[in-house]
């Protein structure tokens, strides 16, 4: 995976003491404690954690990468929990430690009920840009209480301390006390302290399902810090927390592949891209969480991706519990106290279809032997759903088109598509309304072409494509157009006698039917540069309506516009990520039969 840029480690000296500011169970915080302990080598580390539970948080940190959870009781029966986590400052602080087998210290003081603040601050992965020093420098506004205040002096107390018997001492603790407890190191003398009293303190780890739900940062930024500690942190390389979800969004994307067997065009990722760093924003963040990048993957893509970004998203492949700890099962509200639901429905196999009579598919004993061009024909269930599309994209061309011949105008007697309030606003000083006047499109649509890949790879010179099937189709009747398109081979995934699953690459239909000659041996597309092109300009030659839709990852060329122009035609071009990809799933498998006489049985074989 790529990294960041090298950074130079931040901290805060005070005579024996070198402070490094945190925030809690962060990355980015916990990379920046390994940067400041290689570079100042300490002979003794101080964290921010309670001191009654030195122990059993030392024993955690032992165990990492493995997860563990102290449990300790409160007075009024209920129980408090500390999660020990590779991606938490504090226990890289202790973990680092005790790697380098000098002496580490919890020096805070154990309160009963700590009150839950929310300090509003910047989006922690500012510090992978700017530097934990710029981003300390802007993060000065917290709010404390009064048991703060003896958090402090405690921790001050114990500093001075081991500043007696220790020459370099890392002090790990939140950004709201650092400065704080520095200053009150200088005090002469400090009141007496009195730790919380636990009914019983120990230490389990979690069982899976329960990892997968209340890690504070989930298992695969937990799983790639883990990598990046043992690999470029050492070179001063933090881990990027936007390539690291751009890594989860790829590999989600395999398993998608290889479990649906649909496609996932490059324009998924750019839109996924796009909608999490947008949602983000909204939410006054840099960096989305789990809840935005699961919302993201079911609102552009569909629910079976999106579950599979949770499911590799949460799995935690380093849990392994060899020391047989006991494992709990706690929710997110057990620890976190807050928590959002989201829910898949997932596209599967329907339960009621055991009661329906359909054949297996054995591709061993099902051969498509080469039929006549003549014989071959479409499954009619499919037919009519993208004759439905084709419908659909022609009214999608006449909309983009009368929207953008759209204009705005003083209000007289009608008031046309509504009033436009930005215009009225604008024009606030004529005490005039304006209204949108809807514009006519110059004609209707004749052809639509829709490309779900392009795929032109260039190999030793010459193109190759995995759509090798190239062939034009005439409708039946006059409720079909005819049809041209490029698609994988009939022979390379046959369901049943005869019977062949195809995808398609490509395809351009145009109405009415019966007019169309074999696109693909016709010279005068010879010179096209992909297939692409040579829909396309057939779309423009066999269209009887001065408008063609365009569907494609990226639009034509300007050469073909100019080509439609010289015959009063107009492209309107869609971008396929404006689509359903479920829709799109659906469209682009289509079955082939050897003939006719198949349409009758072929329902057993396609479900």
């Amino acid at each position: 995976m790529m990294q960041a840029d090298k950074q130079e480690p931040f901290y805060i000296h005070k005579g024996n003491v070198w402070a490094v500011p945190i925030l809690h169970y962060n990355m980015e915080m916990a990379a920046q404690v390994r940067l400041a302990f290689d570079a100042l080598k300490p002979d003794c580390v101080a964290v921010e954690l309670p001191e009654t539970m030195q122990l059993q948080f030392l024993h955690g940190a032992s165990r990492l990468p493995d997860i563990s959870v102290v449990v300790s009781g409160v007075r009024d029966g209920s129980s408090l929990y500390y999660m020990c986590e590779p991606c938490d400052a504090s226990f890289e602080a202790l973990r680092s430690a005790l790697e380098m087998q000098i002496p580490a210290w919890c020096i805070d003081l154990d309160v009963e009920r700590y009150p839950d603040f929310h300090d509003d601050l910047p989006d922690p992965y500012a510090v992978q840009r700017i530097g934990l020093k710029n981003y300390y420098g802007a993060c000065k506004r917290f709010v404390k209480s009064s048991i703060d205040h003896e958090r402090e002096l405690y921790m001050a107390k114990r500093l001075k301390e081991l500043s007696l018997s220790y020459d370099r001492i890392l002090f790990v603790g939140g950004m709201a006390h650092i400065d704080s407890v520095l200053a009150l190191v200088d005090c002469s003398s400090f009141p007496p302290f009195k730790h919380a009293l636990r009914n019983h303190i120990q230490l389990c780890t979690l069982s899976e399902s329960s990892c997968r739900d209340v890690m504070a940062e989930c298992g695969w930024v937990s799983h790639q810090y883990e990598i990046a500690r043992g690999e470029s942190l050492r070179d001063g390389i933090l881990p990027d927390r936007q390539k690291i979800i751009y890594g989860l969004f790829k590999k989600a994307a395999e398993k998608y592949i290889e479990e649906t067997g649909n496609s996932f065009p490059g324009y998924h990722m750019r839109n996924l891209m796009k909608f999490v760093r947008n949602y983000a924003l909204v939410r006054g963040r840099l960096m989305p969480d789990l809840f935005q990048l699961l919302s993201a993957a079911k609102g552009c893509v569909d629910h079976n991706y999106a579950y599979e970004a949770w499911a590799l998203a949460t799995e935690y492949p380093l849990r392994r519990n060899i020391d047989s700890l006991p494992e709990l099962n706690l929710s997110v509200g057990d620890i976190w106290k807050h928590s959002k639901v989201i829910r898949f429905h997932l596209k599967g196999k329907n339960p009621k279809s055991i009661l329906t009579q359909h054949r297996h598919k054995d591709r061993a004993e099902k051969r498509f032997k080469p039929p006549s061009p003549f014989s071959i024909c479409s499954y009619p269930p499919e037919d009519v759903i993208i004759e439905r599309f084709g419908d659909f994209l022609k009214k999608k061309g006449t909309q983009l088109l009368s929207d953008e011949s759209s204009r705005t105008i003083p209000f007289t007697t009608s008031i046309e598509e509504g009033i436009d309030t930005r215009e009225t606003i604008r024009h606030w000083h004529d005490k005039k309304l304006y209204v949108k006047a809807k514009g006519k499109p110059p004609g209707g649509v004749g052809s639509v072409v829709m490309i779900f890949d392009e795929d032109e790879i260039e190999e030793k010179g010459a193109l190759s494509s995995k759509y090798s099937w190239n062939t034009t189709w005439i409708g039946e009747h006059n409720q079909e157009s005819d049809m041209a398109f490029y698609a994988t081979p009939l022979q390379d995934n046959v369901v049943g006698p005869g019977i062949s699953r195809c995808e398609y690459g490509g395809f351009m239909m145009s109405y009415p039917p019966r007019r169309m000659y074999d696109v693909w041996n016709d010279p005068d597309y010879f010179e096209c540069r992909s297939r692409s092109e040579v829909l396309l300009m057939a779309a423009i030659d066999y269209s009887i309506y001065p408008l063609i839709t365009y569907v494609a990852n990226k639009p034509p060329r300007t050469a073909l516009k100019g080509y439609a122009r010289r015959f009063g035609k107009k492209i309107v071009y869609l971008p396929i990520g404006q689509l359903s990809p479920v829709t799109l799933n659906k469209l682009r498998v289509f079955h082939v039969l050897g003939n006719q006489g198949l349409r009758d049985i072929a329902g057993e074989y396609i479900f």
